[in-house]
This record gives structure tokens, sequence and C-alpha cells, in this order.
């Protein structure tokens, strides 16, 4: 199986490029994991196509628990080989990208940069591999 994040946008920050390099530096010790930056939303719908499941995040998806999360992951990565998720940049997407995604999920209720969402989703995967594996990780 491989988990890519798709994104739109840059992250500017030094602090956020050290933070999702180290979360992606500790996700590939479980998966085979890449992160791709695209400069619009129209260069990353081509790029969906190469994957066998998309998951949005969008603030009306379905929310998991860091558990629930966990075993979506774990339940998907047996029925697909090439998953991925995909983050907007500062101007969201427009409606017809949920005809092309097979899932739409939300981190919180609360409306967060979208700089910030891919670290606190890297963050999630990151988790949700060390509950699949039962390693012992800060609560």
């Amino acid at each position: 199986m491989r988990i890519s994040v798709l994104c739109v946008g840059k992250l500017r920050e030094p602090y956020l490029r050290e933070a999702a390099e180290e979360y992606i530096k500790r996700i590939s010790r479980f998966t085979s994991f890449q992160v791709y930056e695209f400069e619009n939303v129209e260069k990353l719908i081509k790029k969906i196509e190469n994957f066998d499941y998309k998951i949005l995040l969008d603030i009306e998806g379905d929310q998991m628990s860091s558990k629930e999360f966990a075993d979506f992951i774990r339940e998907n990565s047996l029925k697909w080989k090439k998953i991925c998720f995909i983050v907007g940049g500062w101007k969201g997407f427009e409606s017809n990208i949920n005809e092309i995604v097979d899932k739409r999920i939300s981190l919180s209720k609360m409306t967060f940069p979208y700089q910030l969402c891919r670290i606190i989703l890297l963050e999630q995967i990151y988790r949700a591999f060390t509950i699949i594996k039962g390693i012992d990780y800060n609560k």
C-alpha cells in the first residue's frame, strides 16, 4: 500500500516544513508515503487519477476519533493499493471535486489554516499507524 497527501500550495514557514518533514520520516517507517505540492487545483486534479481511493479533507466531511481513523486506514489499506488524502489551499475547492473523490473527512468542526491542516493530517496518519502497530505514543 502507498499513501500520499496531495496539497495545493507549499508550506511557507520553516517551522511547518520541519514538522511536516518529521512526520513524513515517521510515517515512512510504516508504509510507502509521499507528499505532493501543486501550484493550483487543476494540476492536483490531474494527479488524483493515479489513485485507487481518494479522500478529501472537508469541514463538512465525516469526523472520526483517532482510533476510528486508525481503523479506517487499516481497512482501506487492505482494499486499495494507492490511497490519497487531498488538502486544499486557502481558496479551498469548488464543489465539483466531490464528484471525483470517494470519501470526505473533517479534522474538526473548527476551521484551520490549510497549512496547519496538513500538519494535523500528517500527525493523525502517524498516530493511526502507532495505534495499528500497538506502539505507545503520547495520548
